[in-house]
């Protein structure tokens, strides 16, 4: 069995949910060894990391170890690899892994980096982004398929909005109005905001706030007189996290002077800004031409409505930043899980090519 192939099987076999990728990481460091990779190490947060190659230009690649719950039985059969992560993310992951290690010693200082809690709180990238590094470009790791290339996430930040009323007897419903009903009257009015900030048939560039949790009630015949909404806020690239906070507030401090008899509260966790990567990039000149050269197929740019670990390292370390990887993104979070062997396969040619590209295009003379 090809050793790319065998890389991702055997890390299919280590089952590492968020929080619990210390087996995983462990593996991944031996194989980095055994592939030539120095400086193998890991950090506070558990990321498997390792160098290969040397001076300038230095890519990051980036792979995140952990996955959603739930385990799957690993298999291949049909052309396919099935198990946990076999999509969303472990065969981007070794296919960055293995092309790097196919191009030790060339003219490209590279860092791979195998990160945890993705899926969760992102810890692993925020503790890789605060050791610092000269980064010139990076790739993550995600689903979409050998030929194409993700320019762009959105931005997300969770919001909770906390109700407070009198409550009181269900039998005289009209004297105290429900903590409940002024919660979703609130969501209305947000719902209502949403739809300004909604372009048809075009979600990326869409505001989207969905009701994810709802808390409220403690008896069958009493009014509520607390309630807890959590709300799951995805934003375009051509808003920012403090221009949708600052119209929210705005929309629940105008209902609570209208509705005196609630008091509200609304505060947010910490946000995570929308990116899209530049098209005449270094970096997606290379992917273009890789892809052309070594698929001979037309690059296809995607965009995609969710939010990963490119959008915090865009931010805050100021570069070009792209998502590539195999596997259908349908297949993300679902028990259904595969990759085509063929698709894994061509992405990791696409990334050796990639490489030498982007070498090409940053001569260090």
């Amino acid at each position: 069995m090809r050793q790319e192939i065998q890389l991702l099987i055997d890390a299919l076999k280590l089952y590492s949910p968020s929080t619990r990728e210390e087996g995983i990481s462990e593996m991944l460091r031996a194989r980095m060894r055994a592939l030539g990779f120095t400086a193998v190490r890991t950090d506070s947060a558990g990321n498997a990391i390792g160098e290969i190659g040397a001076g300038k230009p230095h890519l990051l690649l980036c792979g995140h170890m952990d996955t959603v719950p739930g385990m799957l039985p690993v298999a291949q059969r049909d052309d396919r690899i099935y198990g946990r992560g076999a999509a969303d993310a472990k065969s981007p992951m070794c296919a960055m892994l293995s092309a790097a290690a196919a191009t030790k010693g060339g003219p490209v200082h590279i860092t791979m980096a195998c990160v945890t809690r993705e899926e969760g709180d992102s810890l692993g990238v925020n503790t890789l982004i605060d050791a610092g590094g000269d980064y010139d470009a990076a790739v993550f790791g995600e689903p979409g398929g050998a030929s194409k290339l993700a320019l762009g996430y959105r931005g997300r930040v969770e919001a909770r909005l906390r109700v407070t009323t009198v409550g009181g007897h269900a039998a005289s419903s009209w004297v105290h109005r429900s903590a409940v009903d002024h919660a979703l009257g609130v969501l209305s009015k947000m719902k209502a905001y949403e739809r300004t900030r909604t372009i048809e048939d075009d979600h990326y560039r869409s505001l989207n706030i969905s009701l994810t949790l709802i808390r409220g009630g403690t008896y069958s015949n009493v009014i509520p007189n607390k309630c807890a909404l959590t709300l799951d806020i995805r934003i375009p690239p051509n808003l920012s996290s403090e221009t949708v906070k600052s119209d929210l507030v705005a929309i629940v401090g105008e209902y609570g002077n209208q509705n005196q008899d609630a008091k509200l509260r609304l505060t947010f966790e910490e946000p995570t800004e929308p990116y899209e990567a530049q098209k005449d990039s270094k970096l997606v000149r290379a992917f273009q031409r890789s892809i052309i050269k070594n698929l001979g197929a037309r690059p296809v740019f995607t965009h995609k409505t969710g939010t990963g670990d490119m959008n915090t390292l865009a931010e805050r370390m100021k570069i070009p930043c792209v998502t590539y990887g195999p596997a259908d993104s349908k297949l993300e979070h679902t028990d259904g899980e595969f990759v085509e062997v063929k698709d894994y396969l061509d992405s990791i040619e696409v990334l050796r090519g990639v490489i030498k590209e982007f070498a090409g295009l940053n001569p260090t003379k």
